[in-house]
């Protein structure tokens, strides 16, 4: 198994990602695939991309049923989501939060709520 951390994953590897971690549980490739919205994929396409996730380290299997494998994750969404952010920061914003923030408040369509909520988060850091 490779380290997770020389991989990001393409958006079909988020979806089978995104089923393992909602799901709270090991899942075969069937409950993998019943977790899709209409038109759902072919077993087999999500039975590659379970493979392909388990080779970049960020799922595991165990024997389940005959011949049936369960599939967990091994990476955590929130430790997932706090190294790409962080690589988007390195790799964008020089490594500077305060920019990486500047880049949402001046390209994104905030609310006023939004905005609040930022500047609520930021006093109660100090």
């Amino acid at each position: 198994m490779k380290n997770n951390g020389e991989y990001t994953l393409t958006k079909s590897e988020m979806a089978v990602m995104n089923a393992l971690w909602s799901a709270g549980k090991a899942l075969d490739v069937h409950e993998v695939v019943s977790r899709y919205d209409e038109p759902r994929p072919a077993y087999t396409t999500v039975s590659t991309f379970l493979k392909i996730l388990s080779t970049k380290g960020f799922v595991d299997y165990k024997k389940g049923n005959g011949k049936q494998y369960l599939y967990f994750p091994i990476v955590s969404r929130a430790e997932y989501t706090s190294r790409v952010m962080k690589d988007v920061k390195d790799s964008f914003f020089g490594g500077s939060a305060s920019r990486f923030v500047q880049y949402f408040v001046e390209n994104e369509e905030l609310s006023d709520t939004e905005i609040q909520e930022l500047m609520n988060l930021i006093e109660t850091a100090n």
